[in-house]
């Protein structure tokens, strides 16, 4: 008696459209683009694989046997990824270890960027943090005062994780903005006490939710100017990177 295939359930418009966005409209092994508009319409170029394959063959299952699975349900959308059509007929056939272990390790990776992108919404920072970001968007060079570089702090915080080129610009970014950020921090908490203790504090915790979360101090750095940026009127990811390196050096971050 032959063993019977479980029955193939076709993803619905909606789990489409959550892979689709999971890889931000762009086939994650190729990077062409999902979509296509012309004549006014919108054609898809992606089809959802499974990860996991939905019905192994026999060879298939002993190849696999050993390998990480994302979900027992082959349906779950954690065994599923939107892929262009060619890579999907490459990743399907043949298939191999190698194959696999890349796909996994991309569908990880999205997850891991999504749970951050959920995480932006639930961690909120105070509405003056846009005071600070006007101020630094309005500095000129002849306004800044430079840091003495003993005051800089990143060189004993930080671990192998933190890559050069990111801590050279935490360390030039302190030296010449940390000193602005504070001296607006204290006129914030003249006119409203506790601004900056209030805001020190949000930073830390999502700091720590981040942490938690297993980042290392180079995503961390990432994951940090994403949420400024997100949750503030900055419209200049530098100046987000600004901040951050800004509570790197006031020891909300790395710390």
């Amino acid at each position: 008696m032959t063993k019977s295939e479980p029955k193939r359930k076709k993803p619905t418009e909606n789990m489409g459209l959550v892979l689709f966005d999971e890889v931000s409209g762009i086939c994650p092994q190729c990077t062409k683009p999902l979509m296509k508009k012309g004549k006014g319409q919108m054609t898809k170029l992606y089809e959802v694989a499974h990860i996991y394959p939905h019905s192994p063959r026999p060879h298939e299952e002993i190849l696999l046997k050993d390998e990480v699975r994302l979900n027992s349900d082959v349906d779950h959308e954690d065994n599923l990824i939107a892929l262009c059509r060619d890579c999907h007929k490459i990743f399907d056939n043949p298939r191999t270890v190698k194959g696999y272990r890349e796909v996994v390790a991309i569908k990880i990776e999205l997850q891991r960027l999504t749970n951050l992108k959920n995480g932006w919404f639930d961690s909120s920072i105070d509405k003056e943090m846009n005071e600070v970001i006007e101020r630094l968007t309005s500095l000129s060079g002849e306004a800044l005062a430079e840091l003495s570089i003993d005051a800089l702090k990143v060189e004993t915080k930080s671990d192998n994780t933190l890559e050069f080129l990111v801590k050279l610009k935490i360390q030039n970014n302190v030296k010449y903005f940390y000193s602005e950020i504070k001296s607006k921090f204290a006129e914030l908490d003249k006119t409203c006490p506790y601004t900056s203790d209030t805001i020190y504090s949000q930073v830390k915790t999502y700091y720590l939710k981040l942490k938690k979360n297993g980042l290392n101090q180079t995503q961390i750095f990432s994951a940090l100017t994403d949420w400024i940026t997100i949750n503030t009127d900055c419209k200049n990811i530098s100046v987000s990177e600004i901040l951050v390196s800004f509570f790197v050096q006031n020891c909300e971050v790395y710390s």
